[in-house]
């Protein structure tokens, strides 16, 4: 599924996330996706990520998610056709937990 994405995670490069949307390539550990694509195993069917790198990049796309729907459910920033987002976590409290996203694309 993840070489079907228009924004995926790149094994050979420390699992970065690669857009093909902006031609970008994020490497923070704090970096989550959220993409909606069409199923490459069934194309009558869509699939949903929520994913990220690491521990804190995956609660930064699952935060993007619940708080910040309204944004998250309209294409990307570039491209709004496409239903795919890059975000990245903050930790508002320094607490060391990602509270809130900043969206990048």
């Amino acid at each position: 599924v993840n070489e079907a994405l228009p924004i995926r995670f790149r094994k050979n490069h420390s699992w970065s996330v690669y857009s093909d949307i902006s031609k970008k390539v994020y490497v923070e550990e704090e970096i989550g996706v959220i993409v909606k694509a069409r199923n490459p195993f069934n194309k009558e069917k869509q699939v949903l990520v929520i994913a990220g790198k690491r521990y804190s990049g995956t609660r930064a796309a699952i935060v993007a998610f619940l708080k910040h729907f309204d944004k998250v459910k309209f294409g990307n920033a570039l491209n709004p056709k496409i239903s795919a987002k890059v975000v990245v976590g903050i930790d508002l409290d320094s607490d060391g937990i990602i509270d809130d996203v900043e969206f990048l694309e």
